[in-house]
């Protein structure tokens, strides 16, 4: 089981039981026995804790019409493969799509009937370089009519970064925690690094597998909202609270704010505002006025850009 931290939360494990912590960018700690730890503790030294408070400046536009070949991985940030899996948005009615890798000293181009293909490598990706994958399908549609398209760009890491991320990988790889909080962990380690397109391959078997963690749901949510792929956002917050029911209060919160900006992003800022007000009540439940603070400010710029 893996569930996500935030900075102000306690640990205890009972006498007997197993418990690590995994702190963004950091192998898994353990958890001493019977004594109350706050998190900050293991994770003084991180910027960032395993819990992601879904924030305005994480929204990006794109992803939002079902009717173009959208790309979904590799999209924003980083690789480190260099024969990356392409995967673009499927069309009904289309039997065949051109795919172009364009960028650095690359012009690769196939044709498919379904809707992913693996780079060859034929033509190398250099580390630090910017590349552009550009998808056509048999009915005139393109990906560059997403309104994310321009800012869609991956590019393949560098060496010595690839090395570091991988050892670290392999520490996760190795804990005593399930597959599942393994995972967990080594998404947040690659979202940390801006290794999104690797998060989400990460996640994206458990949901495959029929999970019923709200973190992994959670964490796409973030992933996807992330690499503006709104819709994919939204499908995976409302699973999110749907699973996190009366059960994980504060997941389903954080699901909610998540949800509320993409409905900004959907165009739908009234049911935003709705989605932030029931964050509130969530988290005021949990004690949380900081929170409840800033959302409330949120809701009412989003109401007064409504009139």
């Amino acid at each position: 089981m893996g569930t996500l931290l935030n900075s102000g939360d306690q640990l205890q494990a009972s006498q007997g039981v197993k418990a690590a912590v995994s702190c963004a960018g950091s192998p898994p700690l353990r958890v001493p026995p019977t004594q109350i730890y706050p998190v900050s503790y293991f994770c003084g030294n991180s910027n960032r804790t395993p819990l992601r408070q879904p924030e305005q400046i994480d929204s990006f536009p794109g992803g939002n019409d079902s009717t173009i070949p959208y790309l979904i991985t590799p999209r924003r940030g980083g690789l480190l493969d260099d024969t990356p899996t392409l995967r673009w948005n499927p069309i009904s009615g289309v039997t065949r799509y051109t795919v172009r890798v364009v960028g650095s000293g690359v012009n690769w181009e196939t044709e498919i009937s379904g809707s992913e293909v693996v780079y060859s490598g034929e033509q190398v990706l250099q580390p630090g370089k910017v590349y552009s994958v550009i998808v056509e399908a048999d009915n005139g549609t393109s990906s560059q009519w997403d309104e994310g398209a321009t800012d869609s760009g991956f590019k393949l890491v560098y060496p010595d970064v690839a090395e570091r991320v991988r050892t670290k990988i392999n520490d996760i790889a190795q804990s005593e925690l399930s597959p599942e909080a393994q995972a967990l962990a080594m998404a947040d380690l690659y979202f940390e690094e801006d290794l999104v397109s690797e998060a989400i391959a990460t996640l994206e078997p458990f949901v495959k597998a029929g999970s019923t963690t709200v973190q992994v749901y959670q964490m796409l949510g973030d992933l996807y909202r992330y690499s503006g792929l709104n819709l994919l956002a939204k499908e995976r917050y409302e699973e999110a609270i749907a699973l996190a029911a009366s059960e994980d209060i504060e997941g389903q919160a954080a699901a909610q704010v998540g949800l509320a900006e993409v409905m900004v992003m959907l165009g739908n800022p009234s049911e935003a505002v709705n989605l932030l007000d029931e964050a509130q009540v969530n988290y005021q439940q949990l004690g949380d006025s900081e929170r409840v603070e800033a959302l409330q400010q949120r809701s009412l710029t989003l109401a007064d850009s409504n009139r």
